[in-house]
């Protein structure tokens, strides 16, 4: 038997905005602005999540109603996608690219990419030496204790890491691409200083003759130079979240 707390709740639109639906969902389920928010910053693309079915079905025909176009899911049909193989090297070449990952040299053809995402969250620095990891374990046994919080400068410093993942091969195979991690080389006399602005440039090669592909709003909006506040996520694990929403969206489209 089913249980009734099993149900999810997305939106249709594979473009759509991490955030698109926040004045919505601010208006049920309890949700305030803030809140709604932050759900949707953790489950973009989500409206609802372990839901019981009469609770979905009822979000899904409110979101109807406000313009949402919205598919309803068994937590079950959720697919999480394969495990990322961290990518050293993408180097276009004719129909498709060599991607260098995993230890292995692969060609993967333009036409067989399903997929390609790409997504930015802010997250603390990690500690750059011992004396810094001390601090924070410092912190940490103080708070356990009960003793007053202190503030602890390494501790509050954040970054922006951006990402991209490239599913192809049937959904059988996932690249994970971070601009730290790459080698530009391939970019030639393009290649500049920036590590972002090389990955922004590599992005828009690899991705633009990927015509089969799904492509999220956060890439659109990063290979335009439009601003990228409001398309932030929360973590890697709403990363994950939005890739799991994607592949949702495009299996029940090729059903």
């Amino acid at each position: 038997m089913i249980p009734d707390t099993a149900f999810a709740v997305a939106l249709k639109d594979p473009a759509a905005e991490p955030l698109a639906a926040a004045v919505f969902l601010s208006g049920v389920r309890g949700y305030t602005r803030d809140s709604a928010r932050a759900f949707l910053k953790r489950q973009p693309g989500f409206l609802g999540r372990n839901l019981g079915l009469a609770a979905a079905r009822e979000l899904k025909d409110s979101a109807a109603a406000a313009g949402f176009d919205a598919l309803l899911a068994d937590e079950a049909e959720i697919p999480a996608g394969p495990p990322p193989v961290k990518t050293a090297k993408i180097e276009p070449k004719g129909a498709g690219f060599y991607a260098q990952a995993g230890g292995a040299i692969k060609f993967v053809s333009y036409g067989s990419v399903t997929l390609f995402t790409a997504a930015a969250f802010d997250a603390p620095v990690p500690p750059v030496n011992l004396s810094a990891l001390e601090a924070g374990l410092f912190e940490k046994t103080r708070r356990l204790a009960g003793a007053p919080s202190a503030p602890v400068a390494a501790a509050l410093q954040r970054e922006t890491f951006f990402r991209a993942d490239i599913i192809c091969e049937g959904g059988l195979l996932r690249l994970g691409l971070e601009p730290d991690n790459l080698d530009f080389s391939p970019l030639g006399a393009e290649r500049s200083l920036s590590g972002l602005e090389n990955f922004r440039k590599l992005l828009n090669r690899v991705s633009g003759p990927c015509f089969k592909a799904v492509k999220n709003s956060f890439l659109a909006a990063f290979l335009s130079g439009s601003p990228l506040t409001q398309l932030k996520l929360a973590s890697p694990e709403a990363c994950g979240a939005e890739l799991s929403r994607l592949l949702l969206v495009t299996a029940k489209r090729a059903a």
